[in-house]
């Protein structure tokens, strides 16, 4: 693993429709490695190695879950909306990094009425994300304008990247941050001249996978795997039944989530692959979100995608958690799957006369 790629990563402020931080990382990391790097009308960052044989595509998108300024008040207090899925109780008393349009970084917090202000029912009841407030220690909105703050600034939480013990990587944006740190590394690893390899970094994937489409159209791969990270259900809770994966026992293959289901003969090829490279596989489901596979697998008439998760504890919050040993498990599992491409076992991904 290279971690300072993923910190650099996870540091940089990119919630979706503002990507830029991310995507100035990915073009100066991949560009000694690449053949050239194009980009799709909304700004994915395209990467291709090589020139013959099938389309591969590897993709892990750029943004990440965060707020945009909506108003700011005479007393300096800025208000906001959500962009992507939050979950309110998350929120409060937060720190967080409003960008501001010329790329200045300005602390704040999410600030809310004192519970010695709130009465016994107010306590019981969950603020709403319109009750709250963001406070950068403002006196008054012209010293907010000086600042640079201005309606339509986008806002991520505050960068908090760290290891604990031997294993665990702490940080916010870790969804999707692994993803674009893992392509990066198996571009820069994986030299198949059997294939023409593209390394995807897409935008905009929590406001419905967009950058997914317009990438998609852009490449037109023969196969696509992508790369993500899926809800870790070894914490008190929650039900391990329907959230099965847990950190350390290597990556997710998503079966199926709300807009994909995987080509079973690639599926059997990741557990052959998993297998050879006697690499951990673990197996989960989600009903109720979607990855960059569900714009893939259906473009152009279709496509054999597979999307491969890392467990990751506390999504959509300010700091989440992955394993070392399950991101080192997924580059291995990939990269073994990458090298043993050519046309022919390509070409029998949509062969459907063919039994798996």
């Amino acid at each position: 693993m290279n971690s300072e790629l993923l910190q650099q990563l996870c540091e940089a402020s990119a919630v979706s429709g503002d990507e830029q931080d991310v995507r100035t990382i990915l073009i100066k990391t991949l560009e000694p490695c690449v053949d050239d790097i194009t980009f799709d009308g909304l700004g994915s960052v395209i990467a291709r190695k090589g020139h013959r044989g099938p389309k591969v595509a590897v993709v892990g998108h750029m943004d990440e879950v965060g707020f945009m300024v909506t108003h700011i008040d005479d007393c300096g207090f800025l208000r906001f909306t959500t962009i992507g899925g939050w979950w309110n109780q998350s929120m409060l008393n937060h720190r967080v990094t409003v960008r501001t349009r010329k790329g200045s970084k300005i602390p704040g917090v999410i600030g809310s009425v004192a519970p010695h202000a709130l009465t016994e029912k107010q306590k019981q009841q969950p603020l709403t994300f319109d009750e709250m407030f963001i406070d950068i220690g403002a006196n008054s909105r012209e010293e907010v304008e000086t600042r640079g703050i201005a309606i339509g600034d986008f806002i991520s939480p505050e960068a908090n990247f760290a290891r604990w013990g031997e294993d665990k990587i702490v940080g916010k944006a870790l969804d999707n941050r692994v993803g674009c740190a893992l392509m990066v590394e198996l571009l820069q690893s994986v030299d198949n001249p059997n294939i023409t390899l593209y390394g995807v970094g897409s935008v905009e994937e929590e406001v419905g996978l967009r950058g997914a489409q317009t990438s998609a159209e852009h490449i037109k791969p023969d196969v696509v795997i992508v790369l993500d990270t899926a809800v870790a259900g070894d914490v008190p809770g929650i039900d391990s039944i329907k959230y099965p994966l847990k950190l350390g026992d290597g990556p997710g293959l998503m079966l199926f989530d709300k807009r994909y289901f995987p080509n079973q003969k690639l599926v059997a090829a990741l557990k052959a692959s998993a297998a050879s490279s006697d690499s951990p596989l673990q197996f989960c489901t989600m009903k109720t979100g979607a990855t960059d596979g569900g714009r893939y697998n259906v473009m152009g008439g279709g496509r054999p995608v597979a999307a491969l998760c890392l467990p990751t504890r506390y999504l959509h919050a300010n700091s989440g958690m992955i394993s070392a040993k399950d991101y080192d498990a997924l580059f291995t599992l990939v990269r073994e799957l990458l090298m043993s491409f050519t046309a022919e076992n390509i070409s029998t991904l949509t062969d459907f006369r063919q039994v798996i």
